[in-house]
């Protein structure tokens, strides 16, 4: 799997990932918060892309550079990008609740 595929499969996965952490933290958590519909619209529209690309795009860039240090190239191992992958959707799940926390 190239490191591209990999990223493409990471940024998916951290929009899962935001939209599973909405969905709990508005419907399915002990507390549930009220959120206006309006902010409701913010958190998906802008929640998706600002969770994309700060989060997904975050992780990514500390994968590149650890792949870097480690083995001297940016595409020297996909190793570190694949648990990017991983790691991005539970960050952007646990970020959602912060910003349906914000709404509130």
């Amino acid at each position: 799997m190239s490191i591209d595929s990999i990223n493409a499969y990471a940024s998916k996965m951290t929009i899962l990932g935001w939209f599973a952490g909405l969905a709990y933290y508005n419907w399915f958590a002990s507390h549930t918060l009220h959120v206006p519909i309006w902010g409701h619209a913010v958190l998906i529209v802008v929640g998706m892309f600002a969770a994309s690309i700060i989060i997904g795009a975050g992780i990514a860039l500390i994968a590149g550079a650890l792949t870097k240090v480690i083995t001297g190239k940016l595409e020297g191992s996909p190793h570190a990008y694949s648990w990017a992958a991983f790691i991005s959707p539970v960050l952007a799940f646990a970020a959602a609740g912060y910003a349906v926390r914000l709404f509130s």
